[in-house]
């Protein structure tokens, strides 16, 4: 292994390893710092393989490191990430484990089905040669990426305790006198997000996306070029545009358009699969 490959394979490490914090923060009580953990090797993840490109040292050596920290850091970690949102749903994150209800610990286990199938998919990946220009199945980082949204937007745009459930109308209405510009929008969001059903049901979405026979847009540039990157910079331009949108009403208030902010992430990649499904079959045709 020469120095050149040591960049992009130390990108990789990199991920691992903030996987593995990732992991120990969550039975900390710092979701949060457990959502960096994700947000961050995000972006190793893509300069690793770019990476490796530009400096003319692709190989299977990296390319089974890359695959073994996505499985840690976009796969378990995720899972464990919903495991523990659906326990807090449950009124159950701050009880042991073998404290909790038979039925409550059930509920949770289905967020294991998110590792089991990001897993999947990545050993499909590394066989399947269809996968160069376009991912079949929803990548793991996409998936990571709408979990580690929930944190964000609970803690960061709305100011909430995410531990703590609310769970009555009295409550709702504390709320709504602390938080007067909050709109439908908002409440309804709010307690989607602390549903353990939705979650439970997410869960297994996200896992079916990863191995289903979807073909999506990837974004492993070989070249800046138009011609070869037109759906891939379209896609970009859209994201910019929402970008703006997060930013339009802080600048120009418009009622009946919510405050995004965070929420922007989930959006971006439920576009994402939108696009890709779009550009396919134009590219089809």
């Amino acid at each position: 292994m020469n120095w050149k490959s040591a960049i992009p394979n130390g990108l990789t490490l990199g991920n691992l390893l903030m996987g593995v914090l990732g992991i120990i923060f969550s039975f900390q009580g710092e979701m949060l710092w457990s959502t960096y953990c994700i947000l961050l090797p995000a972006v190793f993840d893509f300069f690793d393989g770019f990476a490796a490109r530009m400096l003319g040292v692709p190989g299977e050596l990296g390319k089974q490191l890359d695959s073994l920290a996505d499985a840690v850091t976009f796969g378990v970690l995720p899972g464990i990430l919903l495991f523990h949102w659906i326990s807090i749903g449950l009124g159950d994150y701050f009880e042991p484990l073998q404290d909790r209800e038979l039925s409550n610990a059930l509920k949770a286990s289905v967020a294991l089905f998110v590792p089991l199938m990001a897993i999947m998919r990545l050993a499909i990946f590394n066989i399947d040669t269809r996968q160069s220009d376009r991912f079949i199945g929803v990548p793991t980082p996409a998936m990571a990426l709408i979990v580690a949204s929930f944190p964000l937007i609970m803690e960061l745009q709305y100011n909430l305790n995410f531990y703590v459930p609310i769970n009555s109308d009295i409550a709702l209405g504390t709320l709504l006198h602390l938080y007067p510009w909050w709109g439908a929008w908002d409440f309804h969001l709010i307690l989607l997000l602390w549903n353990p059903l939705f979650m439970m049901v997410l869960s297994v979405v996200l896992g079916v996306l990863m191995v289903a026979p979807l073909p999506l847009l990837s974004f492993k540039f070989k070249n800046f070029s138009w011609q070869d990157n037109k759906q891939r910079y379209g896609f970009l331009g859209l994201v910019v545009l929402l970008v703006l949108l997060v930013f339009l009403p802080y600048l120009i208030r418009i009622d009946f358009m919510p405050y995004l902010d965070y929420t922007i992430i989930p959006i971006i990649l439920l576009l994402y699969i939108v696009y890709s499904a779009i550009a396919h079959l134009i590219s089809s045709k």
